[in-house]
């Protein structure tokens, strides 16, 4: 499956438990409650995209070498030690929830419009 389709299935799901969310607490539907749930569900993708695209991006290799070579001198190992980095473990998987979360914010952003106007 593809990115765009993995987006698609995230963005519908959080449509709908949004609104089975609405459903459950307040019995009704409105604008304003899609709004505050969307952009909940829309920050908490987004953090969690951001988060991993710092990590990707290879901010804290150099940082996650050091521990595992300060770990390794400390347990006084005699092979040698092969790290990989973190940006390389952690992969770019970030884009999918990225993607999701901003087309949830602007989803957000528009309910939002449509109950003031």
């Amino acid at each position: 499956m593809n990115m765009k389709n993995k987006s698609l299935i995230l963005i519908i799901l959080s449509l709908i438990a949004s609104i089975v969310w609405q459903l459950v607490t307040r019995q009704s539907l409105s604008l304003l409650e899609t709004s505050n749930s969307l952009f909940f569900i829309a920050g908490i993708l987004l953090i969690f995209a951001l988060l991993w695209l710092t990590l990707s991006s290879g901010v804290f290799d150099f940082f996650n070498y050091s521990m595992k070579k300060s770990l390794h001198i400390v347990k006084r190992k005699e092979e040698k030690l092969e790290v990989t980095p973190l940006s390389k473990s952690v992969g770019t998987g970030f884009k999918t929830f990225l993607i999701s979360g901003v087309a949830l914010l602007v989803i957000s952003l528009f309910a939002l419009l449509g109950y003031y106007l």
